[in-house]
């Protein structure tokens, strides 16, 4: 079987990208393992008590949100109630004279 390169065509540029491609790639792994070593200093090597950390002030954060919302929830009824008991009382009073004589 017959290649482009066994037919004298160039594959220089051809290996220049590829090989472009391959130190692109291999720079990023070198940063991601510069960034995964740096949080292992920053940790003491337990990146994954720091992230379980993260997560479960996550789930405080999103609990005590839900508390708090429940809370207004609660007022917003209350308020509801006490507004339209004002509207009784003020349709109660609607006609009737200030005055009791």
């Amino acid at each position: 079987m017959t290649t482009a390169h066994d037919l004298g065509e160039p594959r220089v540029a051809e290996d220049r990208i590829a090989q472009n491609e391959i130190d692109a790639l291999t720079r990023r792994v070198e940063a991601v393992e510069d960034r995964v070593e740096a949080l292992q200093v920053q940790t003491g090597g337990n990146a994954a008590a720091v992230i379980e950390g993260q997560a479960a002030l996550r789930r405080e954060v999103r609990d005590g949100f839900a508390k708090v919302n429940a809370r207004f929830d609660a007022l917003e009824e209350k308020m509801d109630r006490n507004q339209a008991q004002i509207v009784e009382l003020l349709s109660a009073l609607v006609g009737k004279s200030p005055d009791p004589s």
